[in-house]
């Protein structure tokens, strides 16, 4: 069994009251299940910042990565790959220098190569042997590693920031990465949908279900409720991270929870006669037009300052 340890809010920098927001229905997931059902999804009473606790001991932290899962990202979608570029293009119309922070293989960095611009990437594993990119790769921990300040253009944080153990302390060391006006570009899992009430209890009391219903008939499920994963630490929602950036030193120029590939993910399921996940895709896809989509884009403005 995995080791877990008592976790504090993160920018309240104490241990204040929590809410729990989901503990029973993800007890008994296999991701939650190596470290004895323990590790719950909590919220701050006093500032509303979302988070595991108690939470993985960083001791075996080395034993829920999964390095091979690089190669199937869905950040490696084409289609998601462009809307990202298409993003960045519109809100640093000077780009040349770029960072991806958790590049993986980096399959982005290698289309931005395509497309005429320079890049770096930083990854947490020695991934040397499936790099795609031919930039600098460091390889660390990003708060290990040592950038010249006013580096690049734009630095990449795609679905990286929810992993972080300290996210405010990587966004200030951003902040330095960058020129004066650069961009960060950033994504993370939407936690406000799966917290939205009629959605939860529609779609996820609906997962947790027959999740409970395949496992007693002996029949494995591989079910995210709630947008629980163990390498997750912490789950985003817009005010939070709307806060935290502006903290670091950051100005929101563009947020959306729109994205092909949940356009896609839905034709896909349809086609193969999945309907019940066609459905929850078509309801994601609706939900995203109100800021409930299931994933955050942020494009953030570092200011002169």
């Amino acid at each position: 069994m995995l080791r877990t340890t008592e976790a504090q809010c993160l920018t309240c920098k104490t241990k204040t009251r929590e809410r729990v927001l989901a503990d029973k229905m993800i007890r008994e997931l296999p991701e939650n299940a190596v470290f004895g059902g323990r590790l719950r999804i909590v919220e701050c009473a006093a500032c509303g910042l979302r988070y595991l606790n108690p939470t993985p001991d960083v001791r075996d932290l080395q034993h829920i990565y999964n390095y091979d899962v690089y190669e199937d990202s869905t950040n490696n979608n084409p289609a998601l790959m462009e809307h990202f570029y298409q993003t960045l293009v519109k809100n640093q119309p000077s780009l040349n220098r770029v960072m991806e922070i958790g590049c993986g293989t980096g399959e982005f960095l290698a289309l931005l190569e395509s497309r005429g611009l320079e890049t770096a990437g930083v990854e947490f594993a020695d991934s040397a042997n499936r790099v795609k990119f031919k930039g600098k790769l460091y390889v660390g921990r990003m708060e290990d590693i040592d950038v010249p300040p006013g580096s690049f253009d734009a630095v990449l944080l795609l679905n990286v920031i929810e992993h972080l153990s300290d996210p405010p302390a990587v966004l200030r060391k951003i902040k330095t990465m960058l020129r004066p006006g650069g961009i960060l570009l950033l994504r993370h899992p939407n936690s406000d949908l799966f917290y939205f009430p009629p959605y939860r209890y529609t779609v996820e009391v609906g997962k947790y279900l027959m999740h409970r219903w395949l496992v007693s008939k002996g029949r494995k499920t591989k079910f995210t409720l709630l947008g629980f994963q163990n390498q997750h630490l912490f789950y985003f929602n817009r005010r939070i991270i709307e806060r935290l950036l502006q903290e670091s030193g950051f100005a929101v120029a563009d947020y959306s929870t729109t994205d092909p590939y949940n356009r896609q993910r839905m034709r896909k399921a349809l086609n193969s006669g999945r309907f019940v996940e066609a459905g929850i895709a078509a309801v994601r896809h609706g939900l995203s037009f109100i800021g409930l989509g299931p994933e955050c884009l942020i494009a953030a403005r570092s200011s002169a300052a």
